[in-house]
């Protein structure tokens, strides 16, 4: 018995023996006959070369048969690239659009045994017979018993380079139109509340995708310098999007200083875990660099800067700095400095610039409803340019081009707090990410609900027109979720309009809170007379009931114009939603630009929520021409203007609006006054 184990003690280490995995693990395999090939004897383990920069050829899809097996590649710990065993179930054509054709393979190995198709293996290469076939990109199932995902072929992923290279600037990131996200533009703007909380690319989105629970892999997020509460407000709205959200902080001792990751959720006893100088060498798959070809080049050791290559892990920043947020995938292909990743949309933008980082797997935390890797974001080495049906492509050695934003906040008796922090650019996607760093902040600073009253300032810069400009007050229990509506919204309007293509230069946001609620309410408006001659100045009293406090009166003096006509007058004092709904009731068009100089015109006159209006309005016949109002037309000139309807140029009113004012407040104001005046002549 002890010459037995001596013999094969001897056989181990002439690696004429390699030691066993656990069921369904693939070691790295020295380079065998070729005529040996797997698909002969579908239950033979597959002989098969496994050092990623041996890899030169493609299969089509249509050589592609059931009972085939092959392998993947990804890293499910640090930086070192392990493998997977997979055996192909069947194809599936057409799925989701007409030539868009599925691999459906079982997946089987030391961690997906545990943890199923993980998170973050979006992307992973699969070969058979040393061929790429594609991209491990879906997964099947929702609760499923046995691990089957979806590939991508490489073919369907290839033409993502192609069409890249057919457009003239792939880059650029564009917002408007088709590249970028949801384009098309808006056509209606109410100042008072320009858009919706969370607004989302338009299309097919992830959790709409595939039968039988078929959609794609999930692809962490990785959030640095995010408070709990920030993640969780968000956390519905991400996975909508196919996204999972992981908060974290810095990763301790990673091999880059600036590197970000997550740590929370991590259990280092749980299945499929493996960290630490005691880890079972079995459970990490095979190194790769073992059995590597030394004149290739294969993935560096965890810990050291390694170059991306098939099956290394890697990062979309969309958000760096101060704060920072990445998604996790895997490399499929790598072409000089050509990079195809992920095999499934990441962001639906289209044109991407966001930059691309190197990324090691801490660990892989198995969950039922969903396993995922927990990953720190190392080096950046270059910029993703698309995002595609089949995956995203990158090139190596770019530098992203992101909007520079600077946010501070200042609390009563607190030093102020500045960050500095890049987003991206993308219809649908930067008025999402601007809030959740605006959120942070508040939630990070102060308390997570209660009263408070913010005051928001800051503005947005624009490459060749004015800057639209921040200026507005909120207060109350729903304070937080206010500024959000109005910073998405403007945000979500310079973005996505149909006149100009905006390039945002950089972006500044002021943030002054206190813990106290500052509102009122108007109790009453008392007028100097009720009856004015042209010419007049109108003393107008307007008595505010606070929270809590003491009636106080703001007073304001109103210019009666010399062409007003005789007559009655109506008058309505009130705060910005009181009088924006009035204006969108009476004459909607007020709020529809009909250019870009009209559109940043109406952002930066929108009414603010710390203001009592007053608009003063008689009845008569006029038009609206090109955003612009003609009120009090004669009947001839009405007639002529009239016939411009059918172009679609003019749009007649019915209001004729004779004097506005307005005042400035502590507080935020609600409530409205109507009353009637008579002018003499």
């Amino acid at each position: 018995m002890n010459i037995i184990q001596s013999m094969v003690v001897l056989f181990l280490f002439a690696g004429l023996l390699s030691p066993a995995l656990p069921a369904g693990g693939q070691s790295a395999s020295p380079a065998m006959d070729p005529s040996a090939s797997p698909t002969t004897d579908p239950s033979a383990s597959p002989a098969i070369d496994q050092s990623a920069g041996q890899h030169t050829g493609f299969m089509d899809i249509d050589d592609v048969q059931p009972g085939m097996r092959g392998y993947g590649l990804t890293v499910f710990q640090d930086a070192r690239i392990d493998t997977f065993d997979v055996e192909v179930i069947g194809v599936i054509k057409n799925q989701f659009y007409t030539d868009h054709d599925i691999i459906m393979v079982g997946v089987s190995g030391p961690y997906v045994d545990d943890a199923g198709v993980i998170a973050g293996m979006s992307g992973s290469p699969v070969y058979i017979d040393g061929k790429l076939v594609g991209a491990l990109a879906y997964r099947f199932g929702f609760f499923p018993m046995k691990p089957i995902g979806g590939v991508t072929p490489i073919g369907h992923m290839l033409a993502i380079r192609e069409a890249v290279e057919t457009e003239l600037n792939p880059g650029s990131n564009a917002p408007g139109g088709t590249p970028g996200g949801m384009g098309g533009g808006q056509d209606d703007l109410n100042p008072s509340n320009p858009g919706p909380f969370e607004p989302g690319p338009s299309g097919l989105g992830p959790s709409e995708l595939g039968p039988s629970g078929l959609k794609p892999i999930a692809v962490p997020m990785v959030f640095s310098g995010f408070h709990p509460s920030t993640v969780s407000l968000f956390e519905d709205e991400l996975r909508r999007r196919g996204l999972v959200p992981v908060a974290g902080g810095s990763v301790a001792g990673a091999s880059n200083g600036g590197e970000t990751g997550s740590v929370a959720g991590a259990s280092s006893g749980m299945p499929g875990n493996v960290s630490g100088d005691n880890a079972d060498p079995e459970q990490q798959g095979p190194a790769s660099s073992d059995y590597a070809d030394p004149k290739q080049e294969g993935p560096a050791s965890a810990g050291e800067t390694s170059p991306l290559e098939p099956g290394s892990a890697v990062s979309a920043q969309l958000i760096r700095g101060d704060f920072n947020l990445s998604g996790t995938g895997t490399v499929t292909w790598r072409e000089e400095d050509a990079i195809l990743a992920f095999g499934h949309p990441f962001l639906w933008t289209g044109a991407l610039n966001v930059p691309m980082n190197r990324a090691e797997i801490i660990t892989v935390i198995p969950d039922q409803a969903g396993s995922t890797k927990i990953s720190s974001v190392a080096d950046e080495v270059g910029s993703v340019l698309w995002d595609h049906t089949n995956g995203i492509y990158g090139q190596l050695g770019d530098s992203a081009r992101m909007i520079p934003v600077e946010l501070s906040y200042v609390e009563a008796g607190r030093a102020p707090r500045n960050y500095r922090f890049d987003v991206m650019m993308a219809n649908g996607w930067t008025p999402l990410l601007v809030n959740m760093a605006v959120s942070n902040t508040i939630l990070a600073n102060g308390r997570s609900a209660g009263e408070r009253t913010i005051t928001l300032g800051g503005r947005i810069a624009l490459q060749g027109h004015p800057d639209v400009v921040f200026d507005d007050q909120f207060s109350g229990q729903a304070s937080l979720s206010a500024l959000a509506r109005d910073v998405n919204g403007v945000l979500n309007f310079v973005l996505d309009n149909r006149f100009i293509t905006p390039m945002i230069e950089s972006l500044r946001i002021e943030i002054h809170s206190s813990d106290a609620r500052s509102t009122a309410v108007i109790e009453d408006v008392w007028f100097g007379s009720e009856t004015v001659e042209p010419g007049d100045t109108l003393e107008v009293r307007v008595y505010l009931r606070p929270y809590r406090g003491d009636r106080v009166v703001r007073r304001m003096d109103v210019t009666i114009p010399k062409t007003v006509s005789a007559g009655p007058v109506q008058v309505l004092v009130g705060s910005e939603q009181a009088v924006t709904r009035h204006d969108l009731n009476a004459v909607p068009q007020r709020y529809r630009p009909t250019d870009g100089p009209r559109l940043i015109e109406l952002l930066n006159n929108r009414r603010t929520g710390n203001r009592v209006y007053l608009k003063m309005f008689q009845g008569g016949a006029g038009g609206m021409v090109k955003g612009r109002e003609m009120p009090g037309l004669p009947p001839s000139v009405l007639a002529v203007m009239d016939s411009e309807r059918t172009k679609g140029s003019f749009v007649p009113i019915r209001e004729k609006v004779v004097a506005e004012e307005t005042i400035r407040t502590d507080y935020v104001v609600a409530g409205q006054n109507w009353s009637r005046l008579t002018v003499k002549r």
